[in-house]
This record gives structure tokens, sequence and C-alpha cells, in this order.
């Protein structure tokens, strides 16, 4: 090996240090989560990251690997993975999933692997909230290279996405807490075989790459090397365009978030809001809405949620499903609902449950509420209703009681409460949800509402406490 070739490795392992270096520093990262595959790829990864933990104190590095079951060297992989994590004193998880092979596997393989992962790096970053003012967080870090942007590029052509499509895979995203990282998505896989020799690593090889009829690998086998053959740049000056693609979907989202904000409520979209805006920005205020849940439906889904939904008759109640959740209008609004809203939206009888002094029962949309003597300051998210009877008294919650007449405090009749539910415009899917209070065969109070059939002097509270519910994140 010539003194010139040596050189040029030398540098090519500098620019890898650095690169890692460069992106861990810039987001203050302390602690990492590698992902670890047992190829080429993540095996250099952990190689770097071993550096990177030995050149300052208190950082902390530990692996995963995703045990697919798929192939009969499964095993071996997971082994491999163990020994060279041992050898360099780096902790290693083994995680077993169970893919149904009778469905798209290398999408399921994909979504079971950053699950897995995700749920890792919040352990690894459970005290990240509290650590947020001095930017010490965690990352999940991953070892996809520039050859996996062309890829996915020319994937994207093939379905025919958008700019966020295009724009490929993220050099840096959120995660949870902390943050998804590739650190090594500049360099060509080339370069990362030449610094892993350089290194003398040890990896695994996986069969399943060599086969044809997975798209990536028909790319990578078939399509790119005749590409690099005509163009040798071409995985380089492809990622300039990704990286161009990606600012300016930045700068989109930055303008669509504000746009959103304004035409969004608690717990929907505000259908006039939408309607103001040309169909095509509304199709892209819907995919971003859409995405604050996980959700990225293809292009048909959407077209068919702007006929069917947004431009539906004002008084219909049409609904579509995008994958576990349940998409629906009413009243002028657009509302997402997931599978527990589904479920309570589906209860036909009515139900009672005993309500007893001073015990805490959770509601299925995440509040809690406590009958008791007293008016506790249970703080900001509380709210408090007065009953006009004595502790003594049986009460019960009941859910689904709509038929049965109600009169609200104030009103002077009664009626029954389907009939409020519609006056006060609660959706159908959450009336059958929705607690009352019960005595005897007569409902003194509903609870999402401040409407009572009490008197002024009260004997006793009923304390409503809201809790936020928060979306899983998806890496």
């Amino acid at each position: 090996m010539s003194d010139y070739s040596q050189l040029d490795k030398t540098e090519l392992l500098h620019q890898l240090d650095n690169a890692v270096d460069r992106q861990l520093q810039s987001y203050g990262i302390s602690k990492v989560l590698l992902g670890l595959s047992g190829g080429l790829d993540s095996m250099l990864l952990l190689q770097l990251l071993v550096r990177w933990q030995s050149r300052a104190p208190g950082r902390q590095l530990q692996a995963m690997h995703v045990h697919h079951g798929l192939s009969t060297n499964a095993d071996h992989w997971a082994d491999v993975c163990q020994h060279e994590c041992s050898k360099r004193g780096v902790p290693l998880l083994v995680s077993y999933v169970r893919l149904n092979v009778q469905s798209n596997i290398e999408a399921q393989a994909r979504t079971l692997r950053y699950q897995a992962l995700s749920e890792q790096l919040a352990i690894l970053g459970a005290d990240n909230e509290a650590n947020r003012s001095s930017m010490a967080t965690s990352a999940l870090l991953t070892a996809h290279h520039a050859d996996d942007q062309l890829e996915t590029l020319l994937l994207a052509l093939k379905r025919g996405s958008g700019p966020a499509g295009l724009a490929g895979i993220a050099n840096a995203k959120p995660c949870g807490v902390g943050w998804l990282l590739r650190p090594l998505l500049d360099f060509e896989r080339s370069q990362l075989e030449t610094a892993a020799n350089e290194l003398q690593l040890c990896w695994v090889n996986d069969e399943s790459n060599s086969d044809s009829r997975f798209e990536r690998n028909f790319l990578r086998l078939e399509v790119l090397p005749l590409l690099k053959q005509r163009w040798p740049q071409f995985a380089k000056t492809s990622s300039r365009s990704i990286q161009q693609l990606g600012q300016v979907q930045q700068l989109n989202d930055q303008l669509l978030r504000q746009q959103l904000a304004a035409i969004s409520v608690d717990d929907g979209l505000l259908l006039a809001g939408l309607g103001q805006y040309q169909q095509s920005t509304q199709i892209l205020l819907l995919r971003l809405w859409l995405k604050q849940f996980g959700l990225n439906p293809s292009a048909d889904r959407v077209t068919r949620i702007l006929q069917e939904l947004v431009m539906a008759k004002a008084d219909a109640e049409p609904q579509i499903m995008i994958e576990d959740f349940s998409l629906r209008r009413f009243a002028g609004q657009l509302y997402l609902l997931n599978q527990t809203q589904q479920q309570a939206a589906t209860a036909k009888s009515p139900s009672l449950q005993p309500l007893l002094p001073d015990v805490t029962i959770e509601l299925v949309d995440g509040r809690s509420l406590v009958w008791r003597k007293d008016k506790a300051d249970l703080g900001v998210e509380a709210s408090y209703w007065p009953l006009a009877v004595a502790l003594d008294q049986p009460l019960q919650l009941g859910f689904g009681w709509l038929s049965y007449r109600f009169k609200p405090a104030a009103y002077p009749h009664s009626k029954p409460l389907k009939q409020w539910c519609k006056l006060w415009k609660v959706p159908p899917w959450q009336r059958g949800s929705m607690p009352s209070i019960i005595a005897g065969q007569q409902i003194l109070l509903v609870v999402d509402h401040q409407s009572a059939c009490c008197a002024s002097e009260a004997q006793s509270w009923l304390t409503v406490t809201k809790s936020v519910t928060k979306q899983p994140s998806r890496c």
C-alpha cells in the first residue's frame, strides 16, 4: 500500500470521525443508542461511536439489535453483534420481533424495528425532559449512507411522491424526547467499506440482500451499478438535490404550520378555515395535520378526504378510515378518532357504576373525576361542579343515558339528553361516553357541560381533572 493510499484512508477516517463528532455536538448529545444490524455500515458506526465515547468523559453508548427471525442465520447475527459489543465494552440489547410473512415484509420489518428502537430510546432518555435547558439529550443513530439516500429517491420517484417523499432520508429529526440522527449520509458505501477494511472490522452479510425481488435490492444490484458506471458522482450529486428539496420542504412546513395553527382547535380542524385556501393548499394542510398523528395517506386517500369529508353537505356525517384512525366531520369541524374513541362511540346500551366519595375514576378520554365534600385546589386543569347532595346519598356514574330527560340549571324545561347534545353540538360519537351523574333515575349533572340541575348551596363537589394525551412518537 503506497503512502498516498494510506494518507487517503487516514483522511477518510478523519472525515468520518468529524462527521460523527460534528452532528452529535450540534445537538448536544451525551447519550447514544445505536441501531446495530451487524452489517458493514452499522459495525463501522459502532467503531466510530466507541472512538467518540473515548474522546470525552460522561458520554454514554449502548447498542440494540432487532432480531426479525426471518433468516436461519438470525441467531448468528445476534451472536456476532454481542461479541463485537462485548469486545468494545458496549452494552447490547437484543429485541425479538415477529413478522407476518404474508404482508409487506420490508415495510413491516422497518416499522417494528423503529418501534423497538424508539421505545428503548425513551428509556435511555427518560430524564431528558428535565435536562432540555442544558441540551443534554439522547439520540438514536443509524448508519444510513448516500447510496441508501439514492435508493430512497428512486423509490419515491417510482411511487410518485411529493416534495416530502423526494426529500429522502432526513439527516436529523425529532424522535420522542431525543433525536434520530444519521451522521454517515454524506458518505458512499464504497467509502464506508474502505474505512471498515482499514479498521479490520468484522461484520455479517444478510443473504436476503442478494434477492432482487425486494425493491431496494433490485436498485442496489441492478440499477445503481449502471448509474454509477456512467456517472460515478451520481450518488453525491443526487444528495445535493435531496438536500435542497429538504430545505424547500422545511420552509413550506414552517409556512403551513402557521396556517394550520389558525384553523386548528383542540380536537379537530375547522372546515371553514380550511375552505378559504385553494385545493392544492388544502391538500398540504391536511397532510401536515395528519402527520402530527403519524399518518401519511396516499394521494388517492387525501383526494377522497377532500371530496367525501371536506366538500360534503353540512348535515352529512361521513367517515374514512386511515390505518387505525377514523376521520369524521361534524358541525363544521374535522375530527380524527383513535381506537379508544371509536370503541366508546360504538357503546349501545346505557351503563352505570357506583360513584363513591373520595374515589377517583379514570375516564376513557384521559380525564379523571372525584366526588368529595371540599373543593380542593387541583390546579388550573381542574373543573369544579357543585352537587346539592350529601356524601351519604348514593350516586352513580352513567354513560349512554341519551333517552333520559334532563333539565340543566337556568333552563325552564327538561328534554331527552340526546336533544341537549344536539343543541350543545356534541359529536354523535362522543355522546355515548359522555358522563352523567345519576341519583335514582334522575340525571343531576352532565359532566361535559356547565349545566346542572342543582341547588345554589353545594353540599359536595365533583372535580374533573383534564390530562394531556400525547400521540406516540414515530421516528
